[in-house]
């Protein structure tokens, strides 16, 4: 069902949309087309593999991140795997803030991008097995409108029968690596200053010119990401419960005086607060 945004005018447009239905690419009637690439081509009997889930967006069309966000929802994927088959959570690549009319924030990708899921082979596999799999990839798009998409998308799991053999090669090696250069990076050790002042996190790290935090669904409460979220340095209001406040968890974006600019991954655990002297 669709999620609209809130206090702008939403087209509610319900469609299943079928990837390839059309000869070209996505368009403002097909607005994303997700495809899947296993990389290796195989592995061996206690080994695994890792499913790149390419997204394909029509022009001006965004999806969302999984993280915190006031309006939408993020991709979601099913897949039934037989018995034995493992597979890990999605890894994400570093969204962007949007910002709209009505003081709503969302974190979003207006581009194509890969969400990366690692797979488990169990050990009792057969050598040359060929297993075939059956996912079903949902979606929300949203432009002037929002649209719930839902493609099934199918591919098969390689057992080896060698050593060896389905060793990542070729033009889905590039993609493997280039989709990794897109997740955030966990923060070096005392790159970041913080400190806290109450219900108030500070952060900030030396020469950066800008930071920007994305939370993750599972950080504490804050008062106002929109105001606070975005800065020189970073402090971050948060709404206490039962006398603590966070944790503070989500991504950080450093954009230098000088230098590439880099996401990091931050988790620091949520306080209590203070307990105020009698009579103070």
């Amino acid at each position: 069902m669709l999620i609209p945004r809130k206090d702008i005018p939403v087209l509610l447009i319900f469609a299943a949309i079928l990837a390839g239905c059309s000869g070209g690419g996505p368009d403002d009637t097909d607005q994303v087309h997700v495809s899947v690439s296993v990389v290796p081509g195989s592995a061996a009997p206690g080994g695994a593999v890792t499913l790149l889930w390419k997204f394909e967006l029509a022009e001006g069309w965004h999806l969302y991140w999984t993280g915190l966000n006031d309006s939408g929802y993020p991709p979601k994927v099913e897949m039934d795997l037989p018995e034995g088959y493992l597979a890990g959570g999605l890894q994400w690549p570093v969204p962007e803030r949007y910002e709209m009319e009505g003081g709503i924030l969302d974190h979003v990708y207006h581009h194509d991008f890969v969400l990366l899921q690692r797979v488990g082979i169990p050990g009792d596999a057969t050598p040359g097995d060929e297993v075939a799999v059956q996912a079903e990839v949902g979606w929300l798009a949203c432009k002037e409108s929002c649209v719930p998409g839902k493609d099934p998308v199918a591919f098969t799991l390689k057992v080896a029968d060698l050593a060896g053999f389905g060793a990542t090669e070729g033009p889905t090696a590039v993609e493997l690596a280039e989709a990794r250069a897109q997740l955030p990076q966990p923060v070096p050790d005392d790159y970041f200053g913080t400190s806290w002042d109450g219900s108030v996190f500070h952060l900030s790290a030396e020469g950066a010119r800008q930071l920007t935090f994305m939370p993750t669904e599972d950080c504490g409460a804050l008062r106002d990401l929109l105001r606070d979220g975005r800065g020189p340095e970073l402090t971050l209001e948060f709404k206490p419960k039962k006398d603590t406040v966070g944790p503070v968890r989500g991504l950080v974006t450093v954009e230098p005086e000088d230098g590439a600019t880099v996401t990091y991954r931050i988790d620091y655990p949520a306080v209590v607060l203070p307990t105020a002297s009698p009579g103070g």
